[in-house]
């Protein structure tokens, strides 16, 4: 995670060094509406986001925006029963696998723009909206019923930590696998943070945004088996996007 981090901030800044170039004099252009797409990674996972944003004035807009991101647990440890087997790896007592959908509408303020600092503006951002979390229930595979004078098999089955030891248990499997069978949790979040717009087109995105953002649900997400569930996840995120502003 650290090293996805670090490569988003090196090519955000290798990307503002070239655009350092080029001041923008020119008269100011008004621009109505901008969209952008990109790749968030925060403090438990990783993921993706949209945002569409209408001008309320040459420094202000208004935000809506779609982020789709999955979400680990701090102890989340996959192990491998066997390195030398076919099988997958897996996490020892997590029941579910998380993954986030959020929706929201926010404000997005330019207190310094690219004419102040050499083509970089930076703005402030604060989103609030729904959250709605996915648990999908984790498989596994176990040995089926020994048969003399057959080969060994596998039978693969919904988890359940009163009846898997480790010792029974022989990989994982696809995230994919019966991937509807899941639960939904909704809840509400808020996030803030700061963006730093570079382009050498006024009228294109390219923006590192870094912040934190507050999951919060109506009751525990169950993640693992065990009580360190919590009602609420904080994360602190980078995200790395491209898109471009319209006038009409």
């Amino acid at each position: 995670m650290r090293k996805i981090l670090f490569i988003l901030i090196l090519i955000f800044s290798a990307q503002s060094f070239y655009s350092q170039g080029t001041v923008f004099e020119e008269k100011r252009t008004i621009y109505k509406r901008e969209q952008a797409f990109g790749l968030v990674v925060h403090t438990r996972g990783w993921g993706l986001t949209y945002r569409y944003g209408q001008y309320t004035s040459g420094f202000t807009r208004k935000t809506y925006e779609v982020e789709f991101v999955g979400m680990k647990h701090p102890k989340n440890t996959k192990v491998f029963q066997n390195p030398q087997a076919a099988s997958n790896g897996f996490v020892y007592g997590q029941l579910n696998s998380v993954m986030l959908l959020r929706a929201s509408i926010g404000n997005h303020k330019t207190f310094i723009s690219k004419q102040s600092v050499r083509g970089i503006a930076i703005s402030s951002i604060i989103n609030v909206g729904l959250s709605f979390a996915y648990t999908k229930p984790l498989y596994i595979e176990v040995l089926g019923e020994f048969k003399v004078d057959e080969e060994p098999k596998t039978d693969i089955v919904r988890y359940d930590p009163e009846i898997h030891d480790f010792d029974t248990i022989v990989g994982g499997t696809s995230l994919f696998y019966n991937f509807f069978t899941g639960s939904i949790y909704p809840g509400a979040f808020i996030k803030a943070g700061l963006n730093f717009e570079s382009s050498r087109q006024a009228d294109k995105i390219n923006a590192l945004e870094v912040g934190a953002v507050l999951d919060v649900y109506y009751k525990k997400i169950p993640m693992m088996a065990n009580d360190f569930n919590k009602i609420y996840f904080f994360n602190l995120y980078v995200s790395l996007t491209f898109g471009s502003k319209k006038t009409e």
